[in-house]
């Protein structure tokens, strides 16, 4: 199971133009700025242009499968397909905060252990939080938390983005819920 391995396929689709425009999200992506937590699968956030739509409006993944297929990857999971041991989720831009994120994306050196760092592209930290605040999960918020105790964001950007996308209200309540005072005041 090897994650750069599976973020050089994900690369390679991007590429070839298989899914034009990525950016990895979820924990894969906290990782850039955080300590490690555990987590089974790689969320890719990706434009819609990458899907087949159907007239119901329903996205498919056809030519990512179809891509996948022709580079021996056909083994779905609970989440996703499987990549080199990794199942991976591909997310479609569903709201104006994922178009934004994808869009202001950067390219980072994904640093693992005992390996080269690896060019590929990943979501800014005001985006990673504020998305983890949209989904309020409880593992959503842990990864807030874990952003706040390790100092890992930009307070100014972090506070354009909430604004941005009428998310200081979910910024409140999480704050309220964790016992801790508004850093952006």
């Amino acid at each position: 199971m090897s994650l750069r391995r599976t973020i050089e396929v994900i690369v390679r689709l991007a590429e070839t133009g298989t899914i034009g425009t990525y950016a990895i999200a979820g924990a894969v992506a906290a990782l850039n700025y955080t300590q490690p937590r555990v987590t089974e699968d790689l969320d890719i956030l990706v434009s819609v242009v990458a899907f087949q739509q159907k007239e119901s409006g329903l996205l498919l993944l056809g030519p990512i499968e179809s891509a996948l297929a022709g580079m021996g990857y056909t083994q779905r999971s609970g989440v996703g397909i499987v990549i080199e041991g990794w199942p991976v989720q591909f997310i479609p831009v569903a709201s104006p905060l994922d178009e934004e994120a994808l869009e202001r994306a950067i390219e980072v050196d994904v640093m693992l252990p005992g390996e080269p760092p690896l060019k590929a592209r990943s979501l800014r930290a005001e985006h990673v939080v504020a998305t983890a605040l949209s989904l309020g999960r409880f593992k959503d918020y842990a990864r807030v938390e874990d952003f706040l105790e390790q100092g890992a964001l930009d307070f100014q950007a972090f506070k354009g983005v909430l604004e941005r996308h009428n998310l200081m209200g979910k910024w409140r309540d999480f704050l309220a819920k964790a016992g801790k005072a508004d850093p952006l005041v």
